[in-house]
């Protein structure tokens, strides 16, 4: 079973998620569908993420410079949390 996270934890896994379909992101994340969708939604509203067309016509999302900046800035907070980052497991 899973702890629960953190927003931060979840926004963090999220961003480190480059080019990745809908469906994906959300398995890897452990989030159902209607809270993929908030997220993706939300930062996509503020410039964090896009979503692109792949060759085959789907969906898929990219982190934008500023969600690359802002996955830099989440894990050092999550390191002065001590809060679990993948990169460092």
């Amino acid at each position: 079973m899973l702890a629960k996270r953190s927003i931060i934890e979840i926004l963090h896994e999220i961003l480190k998620m480059e080019g990745r379909k809908k469906t994906h992101i959300q398995y890897q994340a452990a989030l159902t569908y209607p809270q993929v969708n908030r997220y993706l939604q939300g930062l996509s509203a503020r410039g964090l993420m896009e979503m692109e067309q792949d060759d085959r016509g789907g969906n898929i999302y990219r982190v934008t410079d500023k969600g690359k900046e802002l996955s830099k800035h989440l894990s050092l907070v999550m390191g002065f949390l001590e809060l679990r980052d993948s990169d460092e497991a």
